[in-house]
């Protein structure tokens, strides 16, 4: 845990005079002294969890001005006791003790008074007895007080103590150990009750506090996914968790993902790799569950010593006793990892009392001991209606409501699930750039299309309307999990000839991934990776042709964007298959890779695919699409990365104004 330590600012006293206890004054050059210690405590970036000051007013003044009026005040903060000598002039204190001082402040007492040890003992003390589970703190104090803080810190050795004074105003900074948080399961009472985004907020919220927190979901199911540094695959949503915590993302954080292929089927990705397509039934047998439960179990202890704490995501409901036996990610899963489980309930939908309750009810006997708390999310209107409900929640299932957290609509973490598509935007708008996004029944990866939704210059929407789709200035076709049976869609519904007609009357079209594989002349499937169809002309609109193979590449890259030279882009690849041009036929490609790859094809300024996810959040992607559309660019270009960080903060303050976080460490904390 960290704590910044602020000396207090000069003092109006004169030269040589011994004051410690005493409440002197300030200098009158206070507020450009105090406005300084104000910016550098700004620039930390740290939201302080609890402020201590010396009961001294030259540490409480500089508290309120820096904007602490309410800092608590400690006397184990003050300054050196000077005793007998406090206020005299040095060379005038006659007492034959001062000589034993000079020679041995560090142990020898003022007269009535203390040495340095004492004060050592004191602040030692107060770090002792202080709160280390939720960080970091803030202490405006004394001189003396950041010396001895930062001997007890180890930071400085004792007999060079008085070497680590520093000046008024100045700020030191130490670092405590903090203790050992339990993982901490956030399970639902159903599905998209948002225990993605909460886990995502508590991962920020333990990384503010000093932690070293990591997500884990030990099986998830989700067509959009990430590729980790490693080049292996997981669930985008712990990719977007392990973003919130500062870290990043790896296989062990999702080492089970099922990516689903049609109404019954899924891909299998175990640690990252495909190992085959299962149906349900199949999946959900109790046979080979063990080496798949290994596995998981596996990952979740190599993450467990290198992170505190793991933060766990649970899968859809709680209480689905038929899977019991089977499940692999709920509490059986809590009970490997000897995990708190705080249970998520959405009163959004209604019967949120029902679902809390049976969600508890039907959990065995040592399951529900693990149950520690309730979270109640997604509230709309007055909290205070509410009130009498958390009693009645605690009384009907026992266990505390650790917090009610509202609605909200103003903060965006990119989503996992595609019911989310149901909530954006569908038509096209006056006064900005309109971009389509072509709605396919497999879509994938719809996150890659994050940037260009939140800047102001666009008005980005998703549609399969082919009168919506001739409104776009620009029309995007993403990826997809089945590519042939979605461009058979295109086809059959019209959207594909809608694309064409919108390409001929001067509208740019780019494809990503499985978009761009629509994009060219042909695509084959001759070992049936995909389905029975072996063959489909493609749109015709790149001079290219894609071959669908087995084996699936997945890697992060950096590239050089058309001309550029420096390969300053970032993304990452997640498709099976090959896409070269047509016999006969020149391909310019979009992008030169680190290692000297090429990838995508471009036509012209208006016609270009790539194989890249993420290709759309590099600003200078962005501005080489929207450049045609210059007179329709009024706003200022969108930063991504610090929008994100942005939100990741935000997130976290909402749910930390409405969650008891101090009752949260304390379950995270105490022994059982």
């Amino acid at each position: 845990m960290k704590v910044y330590l602020v000396r207090h600012t000069s003092v109006d006293v004169a030269p040589g005079t011994c004051y410690g206890q005493t409440d002197v004054p300030l200098r009158a050059s206070f507020q450009e002294e105090a406005e300084a210690c104000k910016k550098a405590l700004q620039d930390t970036g740290m939201r302080f969890s609890r402020i201590y000051t010396s009961p001294l007013s030259r540490c409480t003044r500089l508290a309120a001005y820096c904007g602490f009026p309410e800092a608590e005040r400690d006397e184990r903060l003050k300054e050196m006791n000077m005793g007998e000598w406090e206020m005299q002039r040095f060379e005038e204190i006659t007492d034959p003790r001062i000589q034993e001082w000079y020679n041995d402040y560090l142990r020898v007492r003022t007269t009535e008074g203390e040495s340095f040890m004492d004060v050592l003992a004191r602040v030692s003390d107060f770090f002792d007895h202080l709160d280390r589970t939720s960080g970091p703190a803030l202490v405006f104090a004394h001189g003396g007080v950041l010396v001895a803080a930062q001997v007890y810190a180890g930071k400085v050795k004792l007999e060079d103590a008085m070497k680590a004074l520093p000046p008024y105003g100045g700020m030191v900074e130490i670092d405590l150990p903090l203790p050992r948080l339990h993982p901490l399961m956030l399970a639902g009472t159903g599905s998209d009750v948002g225990k993605s985004v909460l886990a995502a907020a508590l991962c920020r919220i333990f990384l503010q506090d000093g932690y070293h927190p990591a997500p884990f979901k030990a099986q998830n199911m989700a067509l959009n996914s990430y590729a980790t540094p490693e080049g292996l695959e997981i669930g985008r949503a712990q990719a977007v968790q392990a973003e919130a915590a500062g870290v990043p993302c790896h296989t062990d954080m999702n080492p089970l993902l099922l990516k689903p292929t049609s109404d019954h089927t899924s891909q299998v990705v175990l640690n990252g790799k495909p190992i085959g397509n299962r149906s349900a039934y199949a999946y959900f047998r109790t046979e080979g569950r063990d080496e798949l439960r290994r596995e998981v179990n596996q990952a979740f202890d190599r993450l467990a010593v290198r992170y505190n704490p793991v933060v766990m995501e649970g899968a859809g409901s709680i209480s689905e006793i038929n899977l019991k036996d089977t499940d692999l990610v709920n509490l059986p899963m809590a009970r490997h990892a000897h995990a708190d489980v705080i249970l998520v309930a959405d009163i959004d939908r209604g019967g949120v009392f029902a679902s809390a309750y049976g969600s508890v009810a039907l959990q065995t006997p040592e399951d529900r001991k693990r149950i520690k708390g309730i979270i109640v999310n997604k509230f709309r209107g007055d909290l205070r209606l509410f009130e009498s409900g958390v009693k009645m929640m605690e009384e009907i299932c026992g266990i505390p409501v650790l917090g009610v957290i509202p609605y909200y609509h103003d903060i965006y973490i990119e989503e996992e699930d595609s019911v989310e598509l149901s909530l954006k935007q569908r038509k096209a708008v006056q006064g900005k750039v309109n971009v389509a996004v072509v709605l396919l029944r497999h879509l994938s990866n719809f996150t890659d299309f994050n940037m260009l939704e939140h800047d102001e210059r666009v008005n980005l929407y998703y549609t399969n309307n082919v009168d919506d789709l001739m409104k776009a200035d620009i029309i995007l076709l993403p990826g997809s999990k089945s590519t042939i049976d979605d461009l058979y869609e295109l086809r059959r519904n019209g959207v594909a000839q809608a694309i064409l007609q919108a390409r001929r009357n001067g509208a740019t079209v780019m494809g990503i991934c499985g978009g761009y594989q629509m994009m060219g002349q042909r695509i084959a499937d001759p070992d049936g990776v995909e389905g029975s169809i072996s063959q489909m002309p493609g749109l015709g609109l790149l001079p290219t042709e894609t071959v669908i193979e087995g084996e699936k590449v997945t890697r992060q890259v950096r590239f050089a964007f058309l001309s550029s030279e420096e390969p300053n882009c970032t993304g990452y690849e997640i498709h099976m298959g090959r896409t070269s041009a047509v016999e006969g036929e020149t391909l310019t490609p979009l992008v030169r890779l680190e290692n000297g790859e090429t990838d995508g094809c471009v036509v012209d300024r208006k016609c270009a695919g790539s194989y890249i996810h993420g290709i759309l959040d590099n600003p200078e992607v962005i501005e080489w699409l929207l450049a045609p559309y210059a007179e329709k660019l009024d706003q200022p270009q969108l930063d991504y990365a610090a929008f994100k960080e942005e939100q990741y903060n935000k997130l976290a303050d909402h749910v930390r104004k409405h969650l008891n976080m101090p009752l949260l460490y304390q379950i995270l904390t105490q022994n059982d």
